[in-house]
């Protein structure tokens, strides 16, 4: 089941801002939300593992099947099998549309992208988890680029990551590569998720 709550308790649960989440000043509460968010609390094993397992899901907004059904494929391809997780999620279709600046969220993109408002090599693909292909140009349709909402999420995203080529005056974007560890900008231990798995 996808998390359809408040985004703003999660980071703070996390201690940190996940990636698609909005951003807030979480240094004024630099602890998890509710009534004993203050106190000290320690965490099992099990606890640290099943924590980062958490983290990552809900980085991306995927259910729990979902995910686990990521990690066994990824699990299936030869090479460290959690950056294989990680750029599989990476190159989920509405992530590359947030990724671009497209939106200001990932819910955001992924709305776009179900709504059918979304191309992939100029044909539309109303499907969020579509794997991206290295190579493959993403461009919202005319009407979409128009959107106030669309423009304000450009302006306020200057940063383009080193596997993405974006064009903002004509709301498109290409992934230029498959993305690489190093270069997906979230703060998680990958390690500790197939430990999680291999239990």
């Amino acid at each position: 089941m996808r998390h359809t709550g408040s985004k703003d308790r999660l980071s703070r649960k996390f201690g940190e801002i996940l990636s698609g989440m909005p951003d807030f000043e979480i240094s004024k509460r630099p602890y998890p939300p509710g009534q004993h968010g203050q106190k000290r609390s320690k965490s099992s094993e099990y606890g640290g593992l099943l924590h980062e397992k958490q983290k990552l899901r809900l980085s991306y907004g995927i259910s729990e099947k979902q995910f686990s059904n990521y990690f066994q494929k990824a699990n299936k391809v030869k090479g460290p099998t959690g950056e294989i997780l990680i750029t599989l999620l990476e190159t989920r279709l509405d992530n590359v549309v947030y990724r671009m600046g497209f939106t200001s969220t990932l819910s955001a993109a992924r709305q776009l992208v179900s709504h059918g408002h979304v191309l992939v090599n100029g044909k539309k693909i109303d499907i969020p988890s579509y794997p991206v292909k290295a190579g493959s140009e993403i461009s919202l349709r005319e009407k979409v680029a128009k959107l106030d909402v669309v423009k304000e999420a450009l302006k306020n995203n200057p940063q383009v990551l080193d596997y993405l080529k974006v064009d903002k005056d004509a709301c498109k974007g290409k992934l230029v590569a498959m993305p690489n560890r190093a270069q997906v900008p979230v703060i998680i231990n990958e390690r500790l998720i197939v430990e999680y798995y291999s239990r």
